[in-house]
Order: structure tokens, then C-alpha cells, then sequence
């Protein structure tokens, strides 16, 4: 069976005379026959094809005058019952069918009526002396003995051929063989097994032992809502109590946020579009971060350095040739760099000279110091000594302990807060109303920067990070419109013209609401549209205004307007008045005249006169429809053309206003297929005219044919800031090009500033976290520093949000 040969016929030979095999004998010739092929399948498992049948000869074999059976053909279609077999499972060698060959059943006649063994009786039947079955095996067994019995266990009565526990192995001991050296590959491959299991155990961060299973302890607690700890202050790390900077009057006026030190927000993406950007930010991190590899490498050594009389040449040489196996070390990533030699030599020699200006600068204050400790006469020689090793501290000095931190400003706790006693309190929601009308409905709202606010434990603060982008647009309001300045005469008064821009998620409403709080602390009126999107698709309906050709009223968004601002400014424009030119520019005379009646009617303790006050005006559009657009758009030409205080207007959601139309009329066309620009929309169009884009690719036809010139649709005194939002259906050709057109005039005299809102820095991240913890959002409620102290969990929530707002407060409400 080794040789792989198909076995043809089976010859027994014995001792004595030869003689037919009876049933039984031949059952156990087939037993052990079937016993080697299986042993040698396991000896040769996938080596050799054996053979799957036992095929017997039918002629008769002459020289051991033995004759075999002949069997009867099995059924082709039958699954003949195995018999004989050691298992009643179907052998994976055998064929279905006969066990002898394919056409022989296994079923064995002889003449009269043999008694017919199955592998049930060898399994279940009756073993013992009594049993017929194992006398034959013992005789056969006796049979089997070679001619020459060297062996005297052959004679033993207690012999058994058929003992398990050498039946069925090879007798050479390569089964043996085989077995030891399965075992050895057993061994490495567990070996193999175990040392990726500890090399994957010693590695840390997450995604290798952090998995969010409820155990069955967990689901089986009897614990309920009453049982859940309740989120307390004290739950914040001191760390991060420590590490938050809040502006200590709560919101900063435009002035104030322009001047403060705020570290820079992570560089532009290269696939954003300016990879000359990301690869000038990227090499100045590289050499930051070699600087700082080089100076802590060689502080030890400058120590002694500046302590020797002679022979300092020599040290600084032996420096050059260390420098950059140490620098290396320190920075294994960046030493695989091609030019990593030059950039170190190169950054070495600053450093020293950065240190030997140091030492210039430190002697001649030690000089001076020393001028003046000789006429002090109660100096002494230590005191001296402590001096002059300060100064050594501060030449090798590594690290900046001036780094910039973000600052948050809380809009719920304002001391400077404005007049407006609306202004100083929050809603139901919680939303201070310093940013009214922002809210956190989906419908009122936008952005998702109210949502943190929302989801937050501690219901005492409501902070917004200030960033450098914020603070950017802060500078053009105030270098633009001086309206911090109060010194300022009517001619130098000015306004600026902001366009905000960034990705999804990064915080430009964020901004924008900052800058609302900030201008309205700073005593400007703002008129504040959060969201564009509503505006330019649900305006219940639109009609023609018969005193201006060519332009149409939203009256209902209009009404709501007139409601916004009479409740958010209505103390601050009681005593400005709107004059008979204004009104009669917007308002026919029946309609001025139906204005001056609801007053009357609002007014009872005297009859109201001419010209009418803001808040009167705004009070009568609030409550009619049909005069709301009149009376919106007269308060907001007196406030675009005075100078008596600053007047801001803050648009989110600007490029919606530059897709296609939701407005459909007959008066401007015909057919109603064509949607109304909204530049021809009386309520919008003052402050379109006022930023004066006109992207080439737009989704209605937005012209400056109709407009006003931008220099006199422009406010007196204030800014028009906007922001595109990347966030609604807004095809991006369309706030591509609107992008476009504020870069192309971002030089001219009347400028339009772009400002980037950029991805969130290391540092800004780290300290978003913190915040988090401290006011008690998602899993940082209470995570007791377990986040926020890890750095390898921070670079992981910095790594899965990429720097984006939105995601980061994704990732922090589930582990």
C-alpha cells in the first residue's frame, strides 16, 4: 500500500495447508487490508492518490489452490450498506457502492445460507471467549504469523493482532516520525502565535484591547436611571481645569478679541487645493521640530561648553560629529529623510548662534546688573553666583513658555453685557440671547455648534472658543469701520466687507455667532440671518411691489424681521427716526398712511407724529403683513445711512442665495419657468447689493444690471459679514465661482476680506477636550481624566475627526 499500487488480488498464506477463507476469515483480511490503507493515507495524507476499492480476481489462483468469491453487482443507483467497516460512517476512500469494487456489492453469498457480518456486530455485538466472532479473530490471528516466529509474544495466548494500541501503525516507526514532527511545527507555529500576541499586547492606543462589549454582569444588574451617578463639577481633572483659559468678562468686545493671543489653526489640506500652503507648513514644522530635537540633544553639552576657558572650538566640533546619531534617536520618522545630515548641521548651527546672541544679550544685562549691585553694598558674592546661572538657564533655554492657548468667551455670563435687558437673559432652550435668533430647532437653527450646548451637564456656561480666524475677522471690522474708536470723526468712519469660507464642520458658524456676541457687547446693532437656507426656499409666498418696478415682497419673512429686531434692538434704536424721504422711497402714501394709524392705535397716551421712531416702524411691520416689507426695509436704509451707531450685518448660509430659485411669479415670467433672482427681492436685496458678488456660474440670474454699486449700497458705518455654508444642497460649482468672485476683489479699493476657517490644531483639539470634560459632554462626563490625560487617546479622537468640529463631538459620545 506504500508504493501507491493498485492492489489486485489478495493472497493468504499459512502454514498449513491452503484452504478456502470462510465468511469471517475473509471479513477480517478486509478489516486489516482497509486498516493499511487507511494507515497509509495518514502516513502520506495528501502525498499520493489511493486507490478507493479492493478489486479481486476472479480467476482462480493456482499456486496456493485458492479460489476467490465471486459477488453479485450492487444496483448502480443503491448506496449499499458498508459492512465490515471499523465506523458506520461512509469511508472518505471508498466509493459509494461495493467495498471491493465499484461493480461488487459487499454482501457475501456462499452456498446455503452464510451467516452475514455487519459493522454493527463488530461495533455493538457481545464481545468474549463465547463470542464466535472473536475465536476466528483469535485463530486468524494465529495464522497471520510469519514463517520464521522470531517473536515469542506470537505464542503468548494473550497476544492480540489487533491490539489498539499498536494496530494499525507502521512497524518502522515513521508514523512516530511524523508525529514528532508535527509536533515540532505545532510548537513554532504556537510559538510564532504567542510572540505576535505579546508584541500586539505591549503596543497601546486604540482598536487592540478597547472593544465595547456590555458584559453579562452589566446586562444582568439590576441598576436604573435613579442608580446612574449624577454629574457634578468636581467630576473635571484638575488639568483641565487648569489648562481652560475663559476671557475673564465673558465675551470680549471686537477690539479686545483682535488683540488677543491665539495660537494658529491647523494648515490648509493638501487636497483642498493649496498644496504650496500645506508643503510651506509642513517644512517649518519639520525644522521646528528638529530645532527643538537639537537643543534638547546638545543642553548638556552647551552647559559645559560655555564653562570652559579653552579649547571651546574643539567641543563644538565634536558636537557636529554626534549631532546627528542623537538627533536621530530623538526623531526616528524624520531621520529617514534624504537630506536629514544637512537639515541637522544646518539647524545646529542656528541653535549656536541663537545661543551665542543669547550670550551677548545676557552679558550686557549682567554688566548692567553688576554696575548696579556695586553700588549696593548689601549684595553679596552667592547672591552674584545665582545671578549669573539664571542667565545661563535663560541662553539654553528649550522650551517657550509662552505658547499661545485658545480662549474661550462664555456668552451665558457677561459682565459688560449691553443695555438690552432681552439680550442679558437665555430662552427656554437655554441660548443666551446674546446670538438671537440662533436657536437649536433644525428649523430655527444651523450648524450644529448649539447642539453641544444642548447635549452639555453643566447647563451654567455657554462657551465658544475663539480662534485666529475670529479674531481675523474682528481686525478688518475694527481697522475698517474704527468702531471702537469713538474719537472718530463722521469721514473716518468706515465699513468692511468679510466673506467667511472653510470646510464642513470646522467651526464657521461658530464664528459667526462669536462675532455676533462680540459686536453686540460692542454696541453695534446687528441684524443677524443664521439661516439662508429656510429663507431663500420657504417664504410662504412672494408678490410684485407696486411702488418699486422690478422687485417683490416676501411679506411673512419680512413681518418676521420686523420681529427679530424690534426684540433684540429695540432699546437701541428707540430714539432714531426714519425720515419722510426714506419712508415715501419704500412706502406709498396710503400705506404711510395706514402706518401712522397703527401707531395711533399701539399708542395710547399721545398721538404719534412724524417722523416715526425705528421701534415704532418695526412694531407696526410685526404686526401687519402687508406693511412688514415697507417698514423692514425703512428701518434698514436709516440704519445703513447714520452714524450714530455702528450698524453689522452677519449672514450665514450666503452661497444659498446663489443657487437655483424657489420664487416663481407671472410678473416676471410669463410662463412661470424662470425663478426670481434673489438680488430682486426687496428684503435680501440690501445686503447682496452690500457685498456686490456676482459669481460667472450662478443658479438664477444674479446681475449687477439692477443693483446697487456696491460703494453706495455699503453702510456708513459697520460690515457685512457672510459666510458660505458647505453643509446644504448647494451645487459646489456655484460656491466655487461665488468664492472666486470675492478673491478677485479682494485687492480692489472697496475690498471684500476672505477668511478661512481652518481645521482644528493639535493644541485646539487638546483643549476642546478639556472643555468637554469640564462641562460634562458624551463620555467625558465621566471619564475622569482617562481621556483627556492620555495622549495617545487625544491623537486618536484628533486622528478619527481630522481636525473637524462636528466629528470630534461624534467621537467623544461613544468609546
Amino acid at each position: 500500500t506504500r508504493c501507491g499500487c493498485e492492489i489486485k488480488e489478495v493472497v493468504v498464506a499459512a502454514d498449513t495447508a491452503a484452504l478456502s477463507p470462510t465468511p469471517i476469515q475473509e471479513a477480517i483480511i478486509i478489516i486489516m487490508l482497509r486498516h493499511c490503507v487507511q494507515g497509509a493515507r495518514r502516513h502520506h495524507q495528501g502525498g499520493l492518490r489511493w486507490c478507493s476499492s479492493l478489486v479481486s480476481s476472479s480467476a482462480d489462483h493456482q499456486t496456493d489452490s485458492r479460489t476467490t468469491h465471486h459477488r453479485q453487482p450492487a444496483a448502480a443507483h443503491q448506496f449499499t450498506k458498508r459492512h465490515f467497516g471499523i465506523s458506520r460512517h461512509p469511508d472518505s476512500l471508498a466509493k459509494h457502492g461495493s467495498i471491493n469494487s465499484i461493480e461488487e456489492d459487499d454482501d457475501l453469498t456462499d452456498s446455503g445460507s452464510a451467516a452475514r457480518v455487519t459493522a454493527d456486530d463488530l461495533e455493538y455485538g457481545e464481545i468474549g471467549e463465547a463470542n464466535a466472532m472473536s475465536r476466528q479473530m483469535k485463530a486468524m490471528s494465529n495464522a497471520w504469523q510469519d514463517d520464521n516466529d522470531d517473536n515469542d509474544d506470537y505464542d503468548n495466548d494473550d497476544f492480540d493482532l489487533f491490539d489498539s494500541s499498536d494496530f494499525g501503525k507502521s512497524s518502522d516507526g515513521d508514523d512516530k516520525d511524523d508525529v514528532d514532527e508535527d509536533a515540532v511545527a505545532d510548537a513554532a507555529f504556537h510559538a510564532r502565535q504567542q510572540k505576535i500576541k505579546e508584541e500586539l499586547d505591549k503596543r497601546t492606543g486604540r482598536l487592540w484591547t478597547d472593544e465595547w462589549i456590555i458584559s453579562d454582569e452589566e446586562w444582568l444588574s439590576n441598576k436604573t436611571w435613579d442608580d446612574i451617578e449624577v454629574w457634578k463639577p468636581q467630576l473635571a481633572t484638575r488639568k483641565s481645569l487648569e489648562s481652560v483659559k475663559v476671557f475673564e468678562g465673558g465675551v470680549p468686545t471686537l477690539q479686545q478679541l483682535s488683540e488677543l493671543d491665539l495660537p494658529p489653526s491647523l494648515s490648509a489640506h493638501p487636497g483642498h487645493g493649496s498644496p504650496k500652503q500645506y508643503a510651506t507648513h509642513r517644512k517649518k514644522q519639520i525644522r521646528s521640530r528638529l530645532k527643538m530635537a537639537i537643543q534638547l540633544s546638545i543642553h548638556d553639552d552647551l552647559q559645559k561648553i560655555l564653562k570652559m576657558e579653552c579649547d571651546k572650538q574643539e567641543a563644538v566640533d565634536a558636537l557636529f560629529e554626534v549631532i546627528e546619531e542623537r538627533v536621530r534617536e530623538r526623531e526616528p520618522v524624520l531621520g529617514k529623510l534624504p537630506e536629514f545630515g544637512s537639515m541637522v548641521e544646518n539647524g545646529l548651527e542656528q541653535v549656536l548662534r541663537m545661543v551665542q546672541g543669547r550670550m551677548r544679550g545676557a552679558a550686557s544685562s549682567v554688566n548692567d546688573a553688576s554696575g548696579d549691585a556695586t553700588q549696593d553694598s548689601e549684595n553679596t558674592d552667592g547672591e552674584k553666583v545665582t545671578t549669573q546661572k539664571d542667565h545661563t538657564d535663560d541662553v539654553l533655554n528649550v522650551v517657550d513658555e509662552d505658547v499661545a492657548v485658545p480662549v474661550f468667551m462664555d456668552v451665558a455670563n457677561v459682565k459688560n453685557a449691553p443695555n438690552s435687558a432681552f439680550l442679558n437673559k437665555s430662552n427656554d432652550a437655554g441660548i443666551p440671547n446674546l446670538i438671537y435668533p440662533l436657536n437649536v430647532h433644525h428649523r430655527e437653527g444651523v450648524g450644529r455648534m448649539v447642539e453641544e450646548w444642548e447635549l452639555a451637564a453643566n447647563k451654567e456656561t455657554r462657551r465658544i472658543m475663539m480662534r485666529d480666524a475670529t479674531k481675523v475677522i474682528a481686525s478688518k471690522i475694527v481697522g475698517a469701520a474704527k468702531c471702537c474708536d469713538s474719537a472718530m470723526s463722521d469721514s473716518e468712519k468706515g465699513a468692511a466687507r468679510v466673506l467667511v469660507t472653510g470646510k464642513r464642520g470646522v467651526g464657521k458658524t461658530a464664528a459667526l455667532a462669536g462675532i455676533v456676541a462680540s459686536a453686540r457687547v460692542s454696541g453695534h446693532i446687528v441684524v443677524y440671518l443664521p439661516d439662508g437656507d429656510r429663507l431663500r426656499r420657504h417664504g410662504f409666498y412672494i408678490e410684485p411691489c407696486n411702488h418699486r418696478k422690478g422687485l417683490y415682497n416676501l411679506p411673512m419673512i419680512a413681518q418676521e424681521f420686523c420681529e427679530q429686531l424690534l426684540t433684540s434692538h429695540g432699546d437701541d434704536i428707540n430714539t432714531m427716526t426714519a425720515s419722510d424721504e426714506t419712508m415715501k422711497e419704500y412706502l406709498t402714501d396710503d400705506q404711510i398712511k395706514k402706518v401712522l394709524s397703527n401707531a395711533n392705535a399701539n399708542e395710547k397716551e399721545s398721538e404719534v407724529e412724524m417722523p416715526l421712531t425705528l421701534d415704532k416702524l418695526l412694531n407696526v411691520g410685526s404686526e401687519s403683513s402687508s406693511l412688514s416689507s415697507g417698514c423692514y426695509l425703512s428701518v434698514i436704509s436709516t440704519l445703513m445711512n447714520q452714524t450714530e451707531k455702528p450698524f453689522t450685518i452677519i449672514v450665514d448660509e450666503f452661497n444659498c442665495y446663489y443657487d437655483h430659485g424657489h420664487y416663481f411669479h407671472m410678473d416676471y415670467d410669463e410662463n412661470v419657468k424662470k425663478a426670481i433672482p434673489l438680488n430682486k427681492i426687496s428684503i435680501f436685496k440690501p445686503f447682496m447689493d452690500a457685498m456686490g458678488l456676482y459669481p460667472a456660474i450662478a443658479g438664477n440670474d444674479i446681475s449687477p444690471d439692477d443693483a446697487v454699486d456696491s460703494s453706495r449700497a455699503m453702510m456708513k458705518w459697520g460690515s457685512v459679514v457672510a459666510a458660505v455654508s458647505e453643509s446644504k444642497a448647494v451645487r459646489r460649482t456655484f460656491t466655487k465661482s461665488l468664492m472666486e468672485s470675492a478673491n478677485a476683489l479682494a485687492e480692489s479699493d472697496n475690498p471684500v476680506n476672505v477668511v478661512e476657517v481652518r481645521r482644528f490644531s493639535n493644541v485646539e483639539v487638546q483643549h476642546i477636550l478639556y472643555n468637554f470634560e469640564i462641562t460634562g459632554i458624551g463620555r467625558l462626563r465621566f471619564d475622569r481624566g482617562n481621556t483627556t490625560l492620555n495622549p495617545e487617546e487625544v491623537e486618536y479622537l484628533r486622528m478619527v475627526s481630522g481636525g473637524t468640529g462636528q466629528h470630534l463631538m461624534d467621537a467623544c459620545m461613544i468609546p
